[in-house]
């Protein structure tokens, strides 16, 4: 495998901004238009799908939209009419994808210049076949080897997945991880084939990150009820029974109101015998201290 020379970005929306959906696609056209001068990328076609109740954006705005964009840079929109999430979202947009690799990108962002230039560096050992970037102003403090850059999982905040990579594992499970730790169980399933993951910190992109009170990354409406239920999925697939255990008993005394409900639906799936199928973990799947793989900080 070379460097890809064709590349996709997939950014799936739901409820955004008019105003951040056009910063992020000026970010994203402006690191298109040097990776374009400074490498062996012949084009960038950026492919916007809509989760939301009614399309955000008009026919005028997606021609404006497409006629903002440099040479070698296309644009295309699509309103799903129904809320995919993000899982299946990203499936829709990539399940045609021609184009040597894909990069999964949140609408919330935007790109520094270079970020396609070193991310698409990162690639040109074909061992690799995945890579993020460095999120600011709040990093994740998962753990990458400095040297390499290989980590347990990569974010899809931010994700560059080879093509055909992508599709030898089935794209996201959209039916076991609709919305969240669906990169981290992309990420293992890759690495289960033999493949490498990586961090690429000198890909810089600002990932609009709000603080709470007491200086934690403020959640978002569904992470309490969809990052329980998804780890115990996660833990399900990957032959951990300690860590549903775990997590069920930690969270029926110290969970709230959306973290219980979300075990509850587990329960349900349990007594139905519909979970994953757990599969061989060959030392890949990661859990420790109630993250998937070492912190760094």
């Amino acid at each position: 495998m070379t460097v890809p020379r064709t590349l996709r970005v997939a950014i799936v929306l739901y409820h955004n901004p008019l105003a951040e959906i056009w910063r992020c696609v000026r970010a994203l056209n402006r690191a298109a238009e040097i990776a374009i001068a400074d490498t062996g990328l012949e084009s960038v076609a950026i492919a916007i799908g809509d989760c939301s109740d009614a399309p955000l954006i008009s026919d005028t705005e997606v021609r404006n939209l497409q006629s903002s964009v440099g040479e070698g840079v296309s644009l295309d929109y699509r309103w799903f009419g129904v809320n995919l999430g993000h899982s299946a979202g990203s499936n829709a947009l990539a399940e045609d994808a021609a184009e040597d690799a894909v990069l999964f990108l949140n609408p919330d962002s935007y790109v520094a210049p270079t970020l396609l230039r070193h991310l698409l560096d990162s690639l040109r050992d074909p061992a690799v076949a995945a890579a993020d970037a460095r999120q600011i102003p709040c990093e994740h403090p998962k753990h990458f080897d400095p040297r390499s850059g290989d980590q347990s999982w990569a974010s899809g905040a931010c994700l560059l997945v080879r093509t055909p990579a992508f599709h030898a594992v089935g794209g996201f499970d959209a039916e076991w991880f609709p919305s969240y730790v669906n990169d981290v169980d992309l990420s293992w399933r890759i690495r289960l084939r033999g493949a490498r993951v990586v961090h690429q910190p000198r890909a810089v992109l600002f990932h609009d990150k709000r603080l709470d009170a007491s200086a934690q990354v403020r959640t978002t409406a569904i992470e309490p009820y969809e990052g329980i239920l998804g780890r115990l999925m996660l833990a399900t697939r990957y032959g951990r029974p300690d860590i549903v255990t775990e997590t069920v008993d930690v969270m029926r005394v110290h969970g709230s109101e959306e973290q219980r409900r979300a075990l509850e639906e587990f329960e349900r799936r349990r007594a139905a015998d519909r979970l994953p199928v757990p599969v061989p973990a060959d030392g890949v799947a990661e859990f420790i201290a109630g993250e998937y793989g070492r912190r760094r900080f």
